[in-house]
């Protein structure tokens, strides 16, 4: 398993097993996006473009297997560190803690998202990437099945976008769920089941052989000064 962090905290690109490319195909579209909902202020980064509203990013640290960046909003509402590692073994993954903090001064109900352009071994073609997406309470994923039913030269590998145990602490998680959508652009944070960052509309539930993405989702409710910590994994199937 590879994979290149950005300075912004997203992924550029993850390959596993050798040699499959399962983010970058022409560019990688991952990352993470905010939605104040008592303000309606929408902030992301999903490597194709960003909502400007952020502040230059700050690498806290860095090793060979892990690092951390902090980043906070222009306006000085929230603050977001990550700390990425790689998680090593049979089944490696790419473990994202990212832990969001409400510096506004006021209690708020935020979503968090992450955000995953999956696009296993080129997908179907190099013109359109279509391939199958879904998601379910715990994950959201992007593959080409074996025996495809459709024309693709690409090998029959996944890549699973998964939820790891319960946002800490307890009582700020309201709800969390995963799913797969019928668009290559991120969910609008403010309003991510129903348009992308381009204001198309898009609709939930399971893709065959089309263009798509997956997004994981939290609702949570931060007291003033409050973190929240949740918990992803990137891994190949």
């Amino acid at each position: 398993m590879n994979y290149c962090v950005t300075v912004n905290g997203t992924l550029a690109g993850f390959e596993s097993p050798s040699g499959v490319e399962m983010l970058d195909q022409d560019g990688s579209y991952e990352g993470y996006g905010i939605c104040d909902e008592t303000t309606g202020s929408a902030y992301w980064d999903y490597n194709y473009n960003d909502s400007g509203n952020w502040d230059t990013p700050v690498k806290v640290t860095s090793n060979t297997t892990e690092v951390k960046i902090e980043r906070s909003t222009s306006d000085g509402a929230w603050l977001l560190t990550q700390t990425i590692s790689k998680v090593s073994g049979a089944s490696p993954a790419a473990k994202i803690v990212m832990a969001l903090k409400n510096t506004s001064g006021e209690s708020k109900v935020v979503v968090l998202v992450r955000f995953a352009g999956f696009l296993p071994d080129e997908a179907a073609s190099s013109d359109n990437y279509s391939e199958n997406y879904d998601g379910s309470e715990d994950s959201a994923w992007g593959y080409i099945p074996n025996f495809a039913s459709y024309s693709t030269s690409s090998t029959p590998y996944g890549l699973m976008l998964q939820n790891v145990g319960a946002p800490a602490p307890a009582s700020t998680l309201a709800i969390s769920y995963g799913y797969g959508y019928n668009s290559e652009l991120g969910p609008n944070p403010c309003n991510p089941r129903d348009v992308d960052t381009g204001g198309n509309a898009i609709t939930l539930g399971t893709v065959i052989n089309g263009g798509g993405a997956g997004a994981y989702l939290y609702l949570l409710a931060l007291n003033k000064n409050q973190t929240s910590t949740a918990t992803v994994r990137y891994f190949s199937f």
